[in-house]
């Protein structure tokens, strides 16, 4: 088979891993094709299709959103193919040859085609990269029941990740029988336990008690850790590939040149030999999970609103910012190490790596990718912080610090007096934030954001509101 992209210029400079692609056999699905799978996942099965361990572990992408589709149709035509752009601090560039995606279905048009590729005997692990919000939990782990996404896909229709896997098993339960691992690949803490929960109380929902005992024998959920800054692709990229070699890729995606995946070793099925290519696994992912999610995630969420409210681009503008990079070292020294306390990570060193991560001028990642869904990552990136350090008799104020200017940027934003793209999918959630009083009242006390910190320790209420009138009086 004809590589799509063969390039015709400076072919030299683009690497390729060392095998051909008719010879790879699909034996994991994956769902949501967005840019952080063909950075990360994709590119370690990309590595593993090149050692004799690897054949059959070529990937099935699979597109599950109406909205994707076009997008997706370009990524077909492209057979899966492209080019994944590596920078690192010192500005060196890699452009690697990704083929790894074999076979691509859009779900969103033909589902038919999503549940026998799931059914498939030689589909030994279905991964997933929906983002936070997609796999609609409360702050107490109970499914969503009543959003209108779920609600429809109780009654047949297919809007999320859920529907796309009980078809899906369903169809392998009545067919091929075959054990199967369901691996999440999103940013969650105990990622693995979240989407096994979800799944069973769907499938409660469904009243298919039939397929959840056979889901409980047959499927295991680990939990992983991954990590890699992806900037959304900028035009600027894409030109640097089209014009560098030639070719006419409208779906390369750029990456740092750090990479990380950490996964519990907990297969039902077949394991790939990714640890060949650099994978780690690991018998509890917790560690690694919490120094990233506290240090690296939080950090983003919390620097980034203030990031916005400064009238910044680029994330990296941030640590270059004197009061900022400031900000950043003091909300993880004084908040996030301590409330992990005991880790077999070295969170100091790691912390240092994080800061010149975050410092990559070359890699352009924006302001506004990583304000989005501000609703959805601060329960998960930063109250474990909030809360534990108000358990540990600590008042957290540089968290507070930077949750206040999320609620200031909030209100900048719908006024338009900020020059940026907040998407927000939860922003009906988010209607009683209103800018006074009461909004604030209603903001410290959201359980969804804070759990029951405003109950238990009702000085974060004054502490916030304190944070959030400070903040209004340095951006009126």
């Amino acid at each position: 088979m004809t590589n799509y992209l063969n390039a015709k210029h400076n072919s030299e400079q683009l690497c390729a891993q060392n095998y051909a692609r008719e010879d790879i056999q699909p034996g994991v699905v994956h769902l949501g094709v967005g840019a952080f799978h063909r950075a990360h996942q994709a590119m370690y099965f990309d590595r593993l299709l090149a050692l004799p361990e690897g054949k059959k572990w070529g990937l099935t992408g699979v597109n599950i959103r109406p909205q994707d589709s076009e997008m997706f149709a370009r990524f077909s035509q492209q057979n899966g193919e492209y080019v994944l752009k590596t920078m690192a601090p010192d500005g060196a560039a890699e452009y690697v040859h990704i083929r790894s995606i074999v076979r691509q279905i859009d779900g969103a048009k033909t589902p038919q085609l999503v549940d026998e590729a799931i059914a498939d005997a030689n589909t030994q692990l279905v991964t997933s990269t929906v983002t936070e919000g997609g796999y609609y939990l409360d702050e107490n782990r109970t499914l969503m029941l009543t959003h209108p996404a779920i609600k429809a896909d109780i009654e047949g229709a297919r809007n999320t990740l859920y529907a796309f896997l009980y078809a899906g098993l369903k169809l392998r339960s009545e067919t091929s029988k075959a054990k199967v691992t369901l691996l999440c690949c999103d940013n969650l803490r105990h990622n693995g336990e979240l989407l096994e929960t979800g799944l069973m109380q769907f499938l409660a929902a469904k009243h298919d008690h039939q397929l959840a005992d056979w889901v409980t024998e047959n499927v295991s959920f680990p939990c992983a850790m991954v990590d890699r800054i992806t900037p959304k692709p900028s035009p600027i990229h894409v030109q640097d590939v089209q014009q560098r070699f030639g070719i006419d890729d409208e779906m390369t995606v750029m990456g740092e040149d750090f990479v990380q995946w950490v996964i519990e070793d907990n297969f039902a099925g077949e394991k790939p030999a990714l640890d060949l290519v650099g994978v780690q696994f690991v018998e509890k992912v917790d560690p690694y999970e919490e120094a990233k999610i506290r240090i690296l995630n939080a950090g983003h969420t919390c620097v980034t609103y203030q990031a916005a409210l400064k009238g910044l681009t680029y994330f990296d503008e941030a640590m270059r910012d004197d009061e900022l990079k400031q900000y950043f070292t003091d909300f993880i020294k004084q908040d996030a190490i301590p409330a992990i306390g005991e880790s077999i990570v070295d969170l100091q060193a790691y912390f240092e790596i994080i800061a010149a991560r975050f410092s990559n001028a070359n890699i352009g990642d924006t302001v506004d990718r990583i304000c989005t869904d501000g609703y959805a990552k601060f329960p998960i990136f930063v109250y474990p912080s909030l809360v534990r350090s108000y358990q540990l008799g600590n008042t957290p104020q540089k968290t507070i610090q930077g949750i206040a200017y999320w609620f200031v940027f909030i209100h900048k934003v719908a006024s338009g007096q900020l020059n940026i793209q907040y998407h927000e999918p939860n922003a009906s959630a988010m209607k009683a934030f209103t800018n006074d009083d009461a909004g604030i009242q209603a903001f410290a006390t959201d359980a969804y954001l804070w759990g029951n910190v405003s109950r238990d320790y009702p000085s974060f209420v004054t502490d916030l509101s304190h944070a959030i009138e400070q903040a209004r009086l340095r951006y009126p």
